[in-house]
């Protein structure tokens, strides 16, 4: 906010006379005046006038050099002619020594940045939930487990060791933005990493492990089995649905829950020995 003083002079420069009240309301009290002193106008000389009050006095050549020594340097004559060319270097002593620059009549040439290729973003969703407040279950969020896939799913856990229910926190949507982006994988794993982080900050929970449920997710190839995307590793269970149809994937599955369930007692027995 700027002065009442200072207003009224933007507004006379700009040739808009100051504002005064012509109505009253009725029974209104009058409006208060207020005085305002006017700063004093400078008298000096605009920045233009000085210059040209410079370039028209003559350089005096004896009587100065006589008082004084002579400096190095252009005089300020010479000075104030180079800067109405617009030439940043300062001129030599003499002027008719001073080489013309002759008028370029191409532009600059300014390097344009290199465009960077984007791309649409990954889209899916997911559905959070949390094990005994430890680990992560990721769930597929567009496609619902059935009864009987959920029932499936608590059968792996207690076959595999772990805890058979499990709390849903949230889902996430993905992209949160619609916009292009030049790295669509790298961000949506940044998005989920956040989510999670915020999910664990805001329920209070220390999670040492995450179980990803499904293979044809488009985000369950961001997490990968080593700690690239998380400070623990993540493990891959095919989806229940596909569990349901194949006594094949049944078999091959097997191996995976021993894996799970060993890397569940390792770790608490690593945090029981921390604390």
């Amino acid at each position: 906010m700027i002065g009442d003083p200072q207003r009224l002079q933007y507004l006379e420069a700009m040739g808009i006379p100051a504002w005064v009240s012509r109505y009253r309301f009725v029974n209104a009290r009058p409006t208060e005046q207020g005085e305002w002193q006017l700063p004093a106008k400078s008298e000096k000389a605009a920045p233009g006038q000085r210059l040209q009050a410079l370039l028209e006095t003559p350089v005096e050549a004896g009587g100065r050099a006589s008082a004084e020594p002579r400096r190095e340097g252009p005089a300020p004559a010479a000075r104030a002619r180079a800067l109405l060319d617009g030439d940043g270097e300062s001129p030599g002593a003499a002027e008719s020594t001073r080489p013309t620059r002759a008028p370029s009549s191409e532009p600059n040439e300014v390097a344009a940045p290199e465009p960077v290729a984007t791309t649409a973003p990954l889209r899916f969703t997911l559905s959070l939930a949390v094990l005994e407040k430890r680990w992560w279950l990721l769930l597929p969020g567009e496609h619902v487990l059935s009864a009987s896939a959920q029932k499936l799913l608590r059968q792996l856990l207690r076959a595999a060791g772990l805890p058979s229910k499990w709390s849903p926190l949230a889902t996430l949507s993905w992209p949160l933005i619609e916009t292009p982006v030049s790295d669509p994988a790298g961000e949506a794993r940044e998005g989920i990493q956040v989510f999670c982080a915020g999910q664990a900050l805001r329920n209070q929970l220390a999670i040492d492990g995450a179980l990803v449920i499904g293979d044809s997710e488009p985000w369950t190839s961001l997490l990968t089995e080593d700690a690239d995307a998380f400070d623990f590793p993540c493990h891959h269970w095919p989806h229940p649905e596909a569990l349901l149809v194949s006594a094949k994937a049944k078999r091959e599955c097997w191996p995976l829950l021993h894996a799970c369930g060993r890397a569940w007692q390792e770790r608490a027995t690593t945090t029981a020995r921390s604390l």
